[in-house]
Protein backbone atom coordinates (compact mmCIF):
# COMPACT_ATOMS: atom_id res chain seq x y z
CA UNK A 1 0.00 0.00 0.00
CA UNK A 2 1.57 3.73 -0.66
CA UNK A 3 0.68 5.71 2.32
CA UNK A 4 1.23 9.62 2.51
CA UNK A 5 1.76 10.71 5.65
CA UNK A 6 1.30 14.27 6.35
CA UNK A 7 1.81 14.74 10.25
CA UNK A 8 1.01 18.11 11.53
CA UNK A 9 2.45 18.80 15.48
CA UNK A 10 0.95 17.28 18.89
CA UNK A 11 1.76 20.74 20.45
CA UNK A 12 4.01 20.36 23.56
CA UNK A 13 4.71 16.53 22.78
CA UNK A 14 5.97 16.00 19.32
CA UNK A 15 7.06 18.03 16.49
CA UNK A 16 6.40 17.70 12.61
CA UNK A 17 9.46 16.55 11.61
CA UNK A 18 9.51 14.07 14.86
CA UNK A 19 6.26 12.72 13.89
CA UNK A 20 7.01 12.35 9.88
CA UNK A 21 9.88 10.19 10.50
CA UNK A 22 8.42 7.84 13.29
CA UNK A 23 5.94 6.94 10.86
CA UNK A 24 8.52 6.49 8.09
CA UNK A 25 10.18 3.98 10.42
CA UNK A 26 7.31 2.08 11.91
CA UNK A 27 5.22 1.91 8.36
CA UNK A 28 8.35 1.36 5.69
CA UNK A 29 8.50 -2.41 7.01
CA UNK A 30 5.01 -3.20 5.26
CA UNK A 31 4.28 -0.46 3.22
CA UNK A 32 5.67 2.67 0.75
CA UNK A 33 5.63 5.74 2.85
CA UNK A 34 6.15 9.27 1.79
CA UNK A 35 6.20 11.17 5.13
CA UNK A 36 6.57 15.08 4.97
CA UNK A 37 6.46 17.15 8.14
CA UNK A 38 3.24 19.81 7.28
CA UNK A 39 2.48 23.18 9.14
CA UNK A 40 -0.08 25.94 8.95
CA UNK A 41 2.76 28.76 10.34
CA UNK A 42 1.99 27.54 14.02
CA UNK A 43 4.62 24.49 15.69
CA UNK A 44 6.65 23.30 12.93
CA UNK A 45 7.09 26.28 10.79
CA UNK A 46 10.79 26.33 10.77
CA UNK A 47 11.18 22.38 10.23
CA UNK A 48 8.86 22.66 7.23
CA UNK A 49 11.56 25.56 5.53
CA UNK A 50 14.55 23.31 6.88
CA UNK A 51 12.94 20.31 4.76
CA UNK A 52 12.74 22.79 1.87
CA UNK A 53 15.94 24.18 2.61
CA UNK A 54 18.27 21.82 4.09
CA UNK A 55 20.92 24.22 3.56
CA UNK A 56 19.59 26.87 5.31
CA UNK A 57 21.10 28.24 8.41
CA UNK A 58 19.36 28.09 12.01
CA UNK A 59 20.79 31.30 14.37
CA UNK A 60 19.96 31.04 17.67
CA UNK A 61 19.68 33.94 20.10
CA UNK A 62 18.13 35.17 23.78
CA UNK A 63 15.24 36.54 22.76
CA UNK A 64 11.81 37.15 25.72
CA UNK A 65 9.00 34.70 25.86
CA UNK A 66 5.58 34.76 26.16
CA UNK A 67 6.21 35.97 30.12
CA UNK A 68 9.24 38.57 29.61
CA UNK A 69 11.93 35.85 30.19
CA UNK A 70 15.06 35.23 28.66
CA UNK A 71 14.71 32.31 26.38
CA UNK A 72 17.15 30.25 23.88
CA UNK A 73 15.28 30.40 20.90
CA UNK A 74 15.88 30.23 17.12
CA UNK A 75 15.03 31.72 13.68
CA UNK A 76 16.31 30.42 9.96
CA UNK A 77 18.31 32.13 7.12
CA UNK A 78 17.76 30.37 4.22
CA UNK A 79 20.42 29.74 1.84
CA UNK A 80 19.94 33.22 -0.34
CA UNK A 81 20.95 34.75 2.48
CA UNK A 82 18.46 37.27 2.34
CA UNK A 83 15.45 35.58 3.64
CA UNK A 84 14.40 34.71 6.79
CA UNK A 85 11.79 32.18 8.88
CA UNK A 86 10.29 32.61 12.14
CA UNK A 87 8.50 30.62 13.94
CA UNK A 88 6.59 32.45 16.72
CA UNK A 89 5.50 29.27 18.49
CA UNK A 90 9.37 28.87 19.25
CA UNK A 91 9.35 32.31 20.93
CA UNK A 92 6.33 32.74 23.27
CA UNK A 93 5.03 29.54 22.65
CA UNK A 94 1.90 28.38 24.42
CA UNK A 95 2.98 24.29 23.82
CA UNK A 96 6.42 25.33 26.65
CA UNK A 97 4.42 27.15 28.87
CA UNK A 98 3.26 25.31 32.55
CA UNK A 99 -0.47 26.17 33.18
CA UNK A 100 0.59 28.14 36.38
CA UNK A 101 2.36 30.55 34.21
CA UNK A 102 -0.90 31.30 32.21
CA UNK A 103 -1.29 35.12 31.93
CA UNK A 104 -3.41 36.20 29.00
CA UNK A 105 -3.59 40.19 30.09
CA UNK A 106 -0.38 40.23 31.02
CA UNK A 107 1.58 37.94 28.55
CA UNK A 108 3.34 39.74 25.45
CA UNK A 109 4.61 39.00 21.87
CA UNK A 110 7.69 41.42 22.87
CA UNK A 111 11.00 38.29 22.07
CA UNK A 112 8.98 38.06 18.49
CA UNK A 113 9.59 41.54 17.62
CA UNK A 114 13.51 40.84 19.08
CA UNK A 115 13.46 37.91 16.80
CA UNK A 116 12.20 40.22 13.67
CA UNK A 117 15.25 42.71 14.83
CA UNK A 118 18.01 40.24 14.44
CA UNK A 119 16.72 38.73 11.01
CA UNK A 120 16.54 42.19 9.83
CA UNK A 121 20.54 42.81 10.57
CA UNK A 122 21.38 39.71 9.96
CA UNK A 123 20.40 41.35 6.16
CA UNK A 124 16.76 39.70 5.49
CA UNK A 125 14.85 41.31 2.98
CA UNK A 126 12.04 39.31 2.90
CA UNK A 127 10.61 37.48 6.30
CA UNK A 128 8.14 35.02 6.83
CA UNK A 129 6.86 35.16 10.09
CA UNK A 130 4.86 31.84 11.28
CA UNK A 131 1.63 33.01 13.24
CA UNK A 132 0.41 30.17 15.77
CA UNK A 133 0.39 28.43 19.29
CA UNK A 134 1.69 31.53 21.09
CA UNK A 135 0.29 31.91 24.93
CA UNK A 136 -0.24 35.55 24.30
CA UNK A 137 -3.10 38.07 22.95
CA UNK A 138 -1.39 41.66 22.93
CA UNK A 139 -2.21 41.76 18.95
CA UNK A 140 1.45 41.87 18.65
CA UNK A 141 1.66 45.14 20.44
CA UNK A 142 4.45 44.07 22.34
CA UNK A 143 6.49 43.07 18.69
CA UNK A 144 6.28 46.11 17.60
CA UNK A 145 7.16 47.91 20.58
CA UNK A 146 10.59 45.39 20.62
CA UNK A 147 10.89 47.00 17.28
CA UNK A 148 10.53 50.75 18.36
CA UNK A 149 6.87 51.49 17.84
CA UNK A 150 5.81 53.59 20.87
CA UNK A 151 1.98 53.08 22.41
CA UNK A 152 0.21 56.03 24.07
CA UNK A 153 -2.55 57.02 26.52
CA UNK A 154 -4.70 59.73 26.09
CA UNK A 155 -2.25 61.92 28.30
CA UNK A 156 0.74 61.27 26.35
CA UNK A 157 2.06 58.30 28.92
CA UNK A 158 3.46 55.17 27.37
CA UNK A 159 1.76 51.99 27.84
CA UNK A 160 3.19 48.94 29.53
CA UNK A 161 3.70 45.33 27.87
CA UNK A 162 0.63 43.15 28.33
CA UNK A 163 -2.61 42.85 26.57
CA UNK A 164 -4.40 44.53 29.48
CA UNK A 165 -2.29 47.66 29.36
CA UNK A 166 -3.93 48.21 25.89
CA UNK A 167 -7.55 49.16 26.93
CA UNK A 168 -6.13 52.74 27.58
CA UNK A 169 -4.06 52.78 24.29
CA UNK A 170 -5.09 56.06 21.87
CA UNK A 171 -2.08 56.59 20.03
CA UNK A 172 0.19 54.68 18.12
CA UNK A 173 3.96 56.18 16.73
CA UNK A 174 5.64 54.06 14.77
CA UNK A 175 8.16 55.62 12.71
CA UNK A 176 11.23 54.56 14.49
CA UNK A 177 9.96 51.00 13.21
CA UNK A 178 9.15 52.03 9.69
CA UNK A 179 12.03 53.47 9.29
CA UNK A 180 14.20 50.52 10.41
CA UNK A 181 12.44 48.09 8.59
CA UNK A 182 12.41 49.84 5.13
CA UNK A 183 13.16 47.70 1.69
CA UNK A 184 12.30 44.61 4.23
CA UNK A 185 9.08 42.85 2.81
CA UNK A 186 7.12 40.88 5.41
CA UNK A 187 4.84 37.84 5.31
CA UNK A 188 2.63 36.77 8.01
CA UNK A 189 1.61 33.03 7.43
CA UNK A 190 -1.60 32.13 9.37
CA UNK A 191 -2.81 29.26 11.24
CA UNK A 192 -6.16 30.43 11.11
CA UNK A 193 -8.88 32.84 9.17
CA UNK A 194 -10.47 34.31 12.08
CA UNK A 195 -10.08 38.39 11.99
CA UNK A 196 -9.12 40.21 15.48
CA UNK A 197 -12.61 40.97 16.36
CA UNK A 198 -16.24 39.69 16.11
CA UNK A 199 -17.75 36.52 16.90
CA UNK A 200 -14.82 34.79 16.10
CA UNK A 201 -12.16 36.57 17.19
CA UNK A 202 -8.72 35.71 18.81
CA UNK A 203 -9.92 36.59 22.10
CA UNK A 204 -13.42 34.56 22.01
CA UNK A 205 -11.87 31.68 20.18
CA UNK A 206 -8.58 31.38 21.15
CA UNK A 207 -8.43 33.33 24.73
CA UNK A 208 -9.76 30.36 26.73
CA UNK A 209 -6.69 27.97 25.42
CA UNK A 210 -4.16 31.00 26.74
CA UNK A 211 -5.86 30.63 30.02
CA UNK A 212 -8.37 33.47 29.96
CA UNK A 213 -11.39 33.48 31.60
CA UNK A 214 -14.92 34.58 30.36
CA UNK A 215 -14.27 37.88 32.15
CA UNK A 216 -10.43 38.23 30.58
CA UNK A 217 -11.77 37.28 27.21
CA UNK A 218 -14.20 40.76 27.14
CA UNK A 219 -11.09 42.28 28.58
CA UNK A 220 -9.36 40.94 25.83
CA UNK A 221 -11.63 42.11 23.19
CA UNK A 222 -11.81 45.46 24.47
CA UNK A 223 -8.01 45.98 24.55
CA UNK A 224 -8.14 44.45 21.15
CA UNK A 225 -10.67 46.96 19.89
CA UNK A 226 -8.57 50.05 21.53
CA UNK A 227 -5.77 48.89 19.78
CA UNK A 228 -6.99 48.65 16.42
CA UNK A 229 -8.78 52.30 16.92
CA UNK A 230 -4.67 53.21 17.46
CA UNK A 231 -3.81 51.66 14.86
CA UNK A 232 -6.15 53.15 12.38
CA UNK A 233 -5.52 56.55 13.46
CA UNK A 234 -1.90 56.23 13.00
CA UNK A 235 -1.86 54.44 10.07
CA UNK A 236 -4.84 54.66 7.79
CA UNK A 237 -5.23 50.55 8.19
CA UNK A 238 -8.21 48.88 9.71
CA UNK A 239 -6.95 45.67 11.06
CA UNK A 240 -10.08 45.19 13.17
CA UNK A 241 -11.79 42.91 10.51
CA UNK A 242 -9.26 41.93 8.14
CA UNK A 243 -9.15 37.65 8.05
CA UNK A 244 -5.94 35.86 9.57
CA UNK A 245 -5.45 38.99 11.82
CA UNK A 246 -6.68 36.77 15.01
CA UNK A 247 -3.37 34.52 13.84
CA UNK A 248 -0.99 33.93 16.91
CA UNK A 249 -2.42 36.03 19.94
CA UNK A 250 -3.60 38.57 17.31
CA UNK A 251 -0.13 39.25 16.38
CA UNK A 252 -0.87 39.48 12.88
CA UNK A 253 -3.02 42.59 13.13
CA UNK A 254 0.16 44.02 14.48
CA UNK A 255 2.19 42.39 11.31
CA UNK A 256 -0.27 44.45 9.26
CA UNK A 257 -0.81 47.27 11.31
CA UNK A 258 2.55 48.44 12.15
CA UNK A 259 4.97 46.78 9.76
CA UNK A 260 2.55 46.74 6.50
CA UNK A 261 3.33 42.82 6.33
CA UNK A 262 0.88 40.75 3.89
CA UNK A 263 -1.38 37.86 5.55
CA UNK A 264 -1.02 34.61 4.34
CA UNK A 265 -3.02 31.65 5.02
CA UNK A 266 -0.55 29.16 5.66
CA UNK A 267 -1.93 25.38 4.87
CA UNK A 268 -2.92 26.98 1.53
CA UNK A 269 0.41 28.91 0.94
CA UNK A 270 3.02 26.18 2.16
CA UNK A 271 1.28 23.50 0.38
CA UNK A 272 1.41 25.33 -2.50
CA UNK A 273 5.46 26.53 -1.88
CA UNK A 274 6.29 22.31 -1.30
CA UNK A 275 3.74 21.27 -3.78
CA UNK A 276 2.35 18.49 -1.90
CA UNK A 277 -0.62 18.21 -3.88
CA UNK A 278 0.88 16.17 -6.64
CA UNK A 279 1.69 13.11 -3.55
CA UNK A 280 -2.27 12.75 -3.34
CA UNK A 281 -2.37 10.90 -6.88
CA UNK A 282 -0.77 8.02 -6.24
CA UNK A 283 -1.67 7.55 -2.95
CA UNK A 284 -3.55 4.67 -1.39
CA UNK A 285 -3.99 5.98 2.38
CA UNK A 286 -3.75 9.89 4.04
CA UNK A 287 -2.79 10.02 7.53
CA UNK A 288 -2.99 13.49 9.43
CA UNK A 289 -2.33 14.55 12.40
CA UNK A 290 -2.70 16.90 14.84
CA UNK A 291 -2.17 17.32 18.59
CA UNK A 292 -6.07 18.17 19.04
CA UNK A 293 -8.72 17.60 16.42
CA UNK A 294 -11.41 20.31 17.31
CA UNK A 295 -13.47 23.51 15.47
CA UNK A 296 -10.03 25.24 15.31
CA UNK A 297 -9.05 22.62 13.04
CA UNK A 298 -11.62 23.89 10.38
CA UNK A 299 -10.83 27.45 10.40
CA UNK A 300 -7.80 26.90 8.48
CA UNK A 301 -5.30 24.13 10.11
CA UNK A 302 -2.91 22.38 8.22
CA UNK A 303 -5.09 19.27 8.59
CA UNK A 304 -8.06 20.77 6.56
CA UNK A 305 -5.82 21.56 4.12
CA UNK A 306 -5.14 17.56 3.50
CA UNK A 307 -8.49 16.82 4.36
CA UNK A 308 -9.63 19.43 1.07
CA UNK A 309 -7.00 17.60 -1.26
CA UNK A 310 -7.79 14.06 0.14
CA UNK A 311 -11.96 14.87 -1.01
CA UNK A 312 -10.73 16.03 -4.09
CA UNK A 313 -9.11 12.94 -4.99
CA UNK A 314 -10.93 10.48 -3.53
CA UNK A 315 -8.63 8.95 -1.10
CA UNK A 316 -9.61 7.75 2.29
CA UNK A 317 -7.40 9.60 5.27
CA UNK A 318 -6.90 8.12 8.90
CA UNK A 319 -7.18 11.42 10.82
CA UNK A 320 -4.43 10.38 14.14
CA UNK A 321 -5.40 13.14 17.23
CA UNK A 322 -3.94 13.49 20.66
CA UNK A 323 -7.68 14.50 21.62
CA UNK A 324 -11.26 14.57 19.60
CA UNK A 325 -14.16 17.13 20.60
CA UNK A 326 -16.76 14.47 18.35
CA UNK A 327 -18.82 17.46 18.79
CA UNK A 328 -16.96 19.69 16.52
CA UNK A 329 -17.07 16.76 13.44
CA UNK A 330 -20.57 17.51 13.38
CA UNK A 331 -21.76 18.68 9.84
CA UNK A 332 -18.04 19.52 8.67
CA UNK A 333 -17.99 18.84 4.94
CA UNK A 334 -14.31 18.04 5.52
CA UNK A 335 -14.52 15.85 8.40
CA UNK A 336 -12.25 12.72 8.34
CA UNK A 337 -13.84 9.21 7.53
CA UNK A 338 -11.13 7.51 9.96
CA UNK A 339 -10.18 8.85 13.39
CA UNK A 340 -7.64 7.40 16.01
CA UNK A 341 -7.40 9.11 19.66
CA UNK A 342 -4.67 8.66 21.60
CA UNK A 343 -6.54 9.26 24.83
CA UNK A 344 -8.28 6.03 23.27
CA UNK A 345 -5.10 3.98 24.35
CA UNK A 346 -3.72 6.50 27.15
CA UNK A 347 -4.21 6.00 30.66
CA UNK A 348 -5.53 9.88 30.30
CA UNK A 349 -4.37 13.01 28.37
CA UNK A 350 -1.37 13.62 30.27
CA UNK A 351 -0.12 10.49 29.36
CA UNK A 352 -1.49 10.47 26.16
CA UNK A 353 1.07 13.92 25.32
CA UNK A 354 3.55 12.38 27.64
CA UNK A 355 4.25 8.72 25.46
CA UNK A 356 2.25 10.10 22.16
CA UNK A 357 5.33 8.33 20.27
CA UNK A 358 4.67 4.89 22.08
CA UNK A 359 1.16 5.30 21.04
CA UNK A 360 1.30 6.34 17.20
CA UNK A 361 3.73 3.35 17.10
CA UNK A 362 0.79 1.34 18.05
CA UNK A 363 -1.70 2.88 15.64
CA UNK A 364 0.90 1.64 12.90
CA UNK A 365 1.09 -1.92 13.57
CA UNK A 366 -2.34 -1.94 13.22
CA UNK A 367 -1.83 -0.88 9.38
Amino acid sequence: MNILVLPNAFKGSLSAATAALLFKRALEKKHRVCAIPVSDGGDGFLDFFKTLDPAARKITLNAKNAFLKNRRTEFLLLSDGKTAVIETARVCGLGSAKKEELDPLGASSYGVGQILSAAAQAGAKTIYVGLGGVACNDGGAGMAAACGAVFLDKRGHRLGLGAEALLNANHADISVLRKAFKGIKIFGVADVTNPLLGPKSSAKVFGPQKGASPAQVKILDKAMTSFARAIKKATGRDIAHTPCTAAAGAIGAGLTGCFGAELLLGSSFLFQKARLEKYFQNADLIITTEGKLDRQTFYGKAPLAVLKLAKKYKKPVLFICGQCDEQALRGQKYAPQQTAVLTDFAANAKDAQKNAAKYLRRICKNL
